[in-house]
């Protein structure tokens, strides 16, 4: 679909949207006024994130609770409502209003423990290979003490009635069971610790224990600043991840003391085991990323600049480290390498569809042959392992246009993309995506720029922001920005070298319109830079430069795996995606220049 198709149905759209506005006043004043006062309302609130009523969870379903009563109000009384029985039957209608509130509060709370109870994805175990039968703590087995923790959250949290209630009703009761479940934390040994930390559910532990101003117990605070500060050497990388996600989950404006507590854990971690940390972070296939987290979670100031202080120092010791080739035992010769990428017409192809891209070679969603073995095979490097374990940490991360909206709404939605080709790879990483990666987003407004004038520069402008931010988080990393040149990102790599030329490896441009067509780029003024963007038709192509280059991106027998997953990949396409037999032939013969 090209731009001024997708201009024409945008407008039909809004005028007929105007027309259904207008016709609904003109039937229903009342009921409507209410409905577009509340439809504001909404929108205030999906696009204020940084408000207080996005501070704390219990904040947001106060927030979808009345505002579920409102609209059922008007919708049940009001004289010109389509079902306004309650002007008929006043209780029938109060009882409906309680009943469509009190469902948006249980859904609600349904949805966020259903968050708070995802088991992230990351590798957990016991530490120095011990068996659970060998971690006990005073005779009594880990799987008991898991056991009793899991038992006095299940009393604790209560699925039918709000926790402010059941905390008034049964505040002692509540207050015992908190202590018990804080003693045991507080009692295991170092092996112990780690092992209760990676499998109980630490983010609901820390959403549902609460800090009672009434009842002179700050358990909440407690049992983090246990784990965050008084325990927090005994902590293994993983741990400290688990405990920053659960950070993450409960909302640190929820605590006055969140960030200093995601300070010291951070501050506390130095060098390789930091760059862990943070790759982890990143990794669990979610938006809580460290991103997120040190430039929106974080409010203050200062905490976020002693933070990135702090990883600078780091990034400063690791790269006069490998200078002087001190290798680490952690990253065991892994490339301290992270692979950007585009989504659209870079790992799937658009189908040509307005405002995702313009590639019309393959099918719309189609993933291309070989993208995910080269992003893998760059991940490798060349130095270390031969081929990738499913233990290996990947360093593969998204840029997308695609912008943000409340929460990760959008993000789900590429996440549970990510997610399925993640499934479909084995062992040694081949036949889909070899890691989770993680995602940084657009936002609103360069999306809306583009869409109303067609601009690419604020989409450049916003992938260069984030990756800015995204270098003073990971500044000894070395990057690879892999894109395609049908809108920004050509001019966005520009804007990256430009910052980091030291940094920035390669620049691979996948070519889906005619080279002289791309956005602002003009190849006299790359003449004289250690990096140009390769141009290239299809991933072996990408894959034969990288091979070739001085130093090499990958081996030679990366480049073989390269060429043999984009045959599989090309045959694992479905007929129903091929337009014609003609298309499907030349995209063939186009693989088979190189592979």
């Amino acid at each position: 679909m090209d731009r001024s198709l997708a201009m024409l149905i945008l407008l039909g759209f809004l005028v007929i949207l105007s027309l259904i506005i207008l016709a609904l006043f003109a039937m229903a004043p009342i009921f409507s006024s209410c409905l577009v006062s509340l439809v504001y309302t909404l929108y205030i609130f999906l696009s204020n994130e940084s408000h207080g009523v996005h501070h704390a969870q219990e904040f947001e379903n106060r927030f979808w609770s009345i505002f579920t009563i409102l609209f059922s109000t008007a919708l049940f009384f009001a004289k010109d409502s389509p079902i306004a029985f309650g002007n008929a039957y006043p209780s029938l209608g109060f009882l409906g209003v309680l009943t469509a509130g009190y469902t948006m509060h249980t859904w609600d709370r349904y949805n966020h423990r259903k968050d708070l109870n995802r088991v992230l994805g990351m590798k957990r175990s016991t530490q120095g290979g011990q068996s659970l039968l060998s971690l006990r703590d005073s005779g009594i087995p880990i799987e008991d003490q898991l056991s009793k923790i899991n038992s006095c959250l299940s009393d604790i949290d209560q699925l039918l009635i709000p926790s402010t209630i059941n905390n008034l009703i049964k505040h002692n009761f509540i207050l015992r069971k908190e202590r018990e479940i804080i003693s045991i934390f507080e009692e295991a040994q170092k092996n112990a610790l780690n092992y209760l930390v990676s499998h109980s559910r630490l983010s609901l532990l820390f959403y549902k224990i609460k800090d009672h101003r009434h009842f002179n117990g700050k358990h909440r605070t407690e049992l983090i600043e246990l784990l965050a500060v008084d325990r927090l050497p005994l902590l293994t990388v993983v741990s400290k991840v688990i405990v920053l996600h659960a950070l993450q989950m409960m909302k640190l404006p929820a605590n006055t003391k969140a960030e200093y507590w995601v300070k010291n854990i951070i501050v506390s971690t130095s060098q390789d085991d930091l760059s862990e940390l943070k790759t982890r972070t990143d990794s669990k296939g979610d938006h809580l990323c460290m991103n997120k987290l040190i430039y929106e979670d974080i409010r203050k100031e200062n905490v976020r600049q002693d933070i990135l202080n702090h990883i600078q120092r780091q990034a400063k010791t690791q790269l006069a480290h490998r200078k002087y080739a001190i290798h680490s035992r952690s990253r065991i010769k892994q490339s301290y390498r992270k692979v950007l990428s585009d989504v659209d017409d870079t790992l799937t192809c658009s189908g040509g569809s307005y405002p995702s891209g313009i590639d019309k070679r393959y099918g719309k969603k189609v993933v291309y042959p070989g993208v995910l073995a080269f992003y893998r095979e760059l991940d490798l490097g060349t130095e270390g392992r031969e081929e990738w374990l499913p233990s290996t940490i990947g360093n593969l991360v998204f840029l997308s246009a695609r912008p943000h909206v409340y929460k990760d709404i959008t993000e789900k939605r590429n996440f549970a993309k990510f997610e399925r080709l993640r499934a479909q790879a084995g062992e040694d990483g081949r036949g889909g995506m070899h890691t989770m990666p993680s995602l940084l987003a657009g936002d609103i407004s360069s999306g809306t720029e583009f869409i109303m004038k067609n601009e690419f520069e604020p989409l450049a402008q916003k992938k260069f922001e984030n990756f800015q931010q995204y270098m003073s988080i990971y500044p000894e990393f070395f990057q690879i920005f892999i894109c395609d040149n049908g809108q920004g990102d050509v001019r966005a790599s520009e804007l990256m070298y430009n910052a980091f030329p030291q940094h920035l490896e390669a620049i691979y441009v996948h070519v889906v319109q005619n080279k002289a067509n791309t956005y602002k780029y003009d190849p006299d003024s790359w003449k004289d830079r250690k990096v140009k963007p390769f141009f290239f038709s299809t991933y072996p192509e990408a894959a034969l430069d990288a091979v070739t280059r001085v130093p090499p991106l990958i081996r030679l027998s990366g480049l073989q795996r390269i060429c043999q997953d984009a045959i599989s990949d090309f045959y694992m396409i479905q007929t129903k995606n091929w337009q014609s037999q003609k298309q499907k032939y030349d995209r063939r013969d186009e693989l088979n220049q190189v592979s």
